[in-house]
């Protein structure tokens, strides 16, 4: 049976969830989005639930809202709620199931198709920009890597993916936003050239393909659940 509802949880008051609100309504399932620290819904009412992205490290407990986060996936996923994770969501999904996050040897940053060992349909190429990588859960099917990490996997009623299927200029306006206000953001810029202003000039020119992706994965997704 299709969910009723589902919820994306975002990790700033200014985050956006891209393309997904248009896409899950396309696909008849109203999404909320809810900033984590307005609260995480209770497990026991929930249908479907997104953990979106994050420029945070999953495994970096000094911020005060990650273990409760983590607990509350955990809870999540033992009453076996279908879960979308994206980029930071992945690493975190992983976590909550078994799985392993740690500072990867290069950040993945740009357009990359994916290797896919068990036949997955979703090649991409997808918009990746991380520092950090995920080992998938025991027991977990990996549906997509690149020579850098491992890219897309699912469990169960699961799915994490460490690419960005739901960015478009809007979502990627916040991510500068973000990169002019903290001091780590403007050690970036500055030594970033002229990829910021190419990224998103590249994300205008492949939204309407990348939202036909998008919505595709996101049929796999709820196919599976």
């Amino acid at each position: 049976m299709k969910p009723a509802r589902a919820v994306a949880i975002i990790h700033s008051d200014t985050d956006v969830a891209g393309s997904l609100p248009d896409l899950f309504a396309e696909l008849g399932i109203p999404l909320e989005v809810t900033p984590v620290s307005a609260g995480l819904p209770d497990p026991e009412g929930l249908e479907l639930a997104v953990v979106m992205g994050s420029p945070e490290s999953a495994y970096d407990h000094r911020l005060p809202w990650l273990a409760p986060e983590l607990a509350w996936l955990q809870a999540v996923q033992a009453r076996g709620v279908p879960t979308l994770g994206i980029c930071f969501g992945s690493q975190l999904l992983a976590r909550s199931l078994g799985g392993q996050v740690y500072r990867n040897s290069a950040p993945e940053i740009g357009w990359t198709p994916l290797e896919t060992p068990d036949g997955w349909a979703h090649k991409g190429p997808w918009l990746n920009f991380h520092f950090d990588a995920f080992t998938p859960p025991p027991g977990a099917t990996l549906l997509g890597k690149t020579e850098l990490a491992a890219q897309a996997y699912r469990m169960g009623r699961s799915m994490g993916v460490q690419f960005h299927p739901e960015i478009d200029a809007r979502m990627f306006d916040t991510w500068t936003a973000y990169w002019r206000e903290t001091e780590e953001g403007r050690k970036f810029l500055a030594s970033a050239g002229d990829l910021p202003e190419r990224m998103r000039m590249e994300i205008e020119a492949r939204e309407p393909d990348n939202r036909a992706n998008c919505r595709e994965l996101l049929r796999d997704f709820l196919n599976h659940i």
